[in-house]
């Protein structure tokens, strides 16, 4: 019980973003199935393969803020569908860099099309592009306060 001083929710908040995700995320993976056969689990990782060039699977779980175990099962699936390809990292023998394939580039470049249309028929209507802009700061200062929280409650 709250004895009459005033406090304030983040959960409405959480929870409307937590919907909108929800909702977000089945809207393109279907549109992606549909017209390419592409989950979106696997064009996330692709997308981010493709934003830092070759890269470890460790780069592309942080980026996903996903684990790494999951994030090696996912560039497995879209290695065996021959849209990535793993070479050895020169740099660290103990890890590969991951690269797209021809075939990936192409499958990617179409997909990113999808999303897009997608996006803008969903967000459009409603976000100018200064909305937009703005939003993307706030999220990502939310997204750095989240970890730097979590990184606190982290024992030495």
């Amino acid at each position: 019980m709250n004895k009459g001083v005033e406090t304030w929710s983040l959960y409405p908040l959480f929870s409307e973003l937590t919907r909108l995700e929800t909702e977000l995320w089945d809207a393109l993976d279907s549109s992606l199935r549909k017209e390419h056969g592409l989950p979106m689990s696997r064009f996330e990782p692709m997308a981010v393969v493709d934003r830092l060039g070759a890269c470890r699977v460790f780069d592309v779980a942080s980026a996903l803020a996903i684990s790494i175990g999951g994030t090696s099962k996912l560039i497995d699936r879209i290695e065996e569908a021959g849209y990535c390809r793993r070479r050895n990292n020169p740099v660290d023998r103990r890890s590969s860099l991951i690269e797209l394939t021809a075939d990936g580039r192409i499958l990617l470049e179409r997909a990113r099309k999808t999303v897009e249309a997608e996006l803008d028929l969903r967000l459009n209507p409603v976000l100018s592009q200064q909305n937009t802009d703005d939003l993307v700061e706030l999220v990502g200062q939310l997204r750095n306060a989240s970890r730097s929280a979590a990184a606190a409650e982290r024992p030495s």
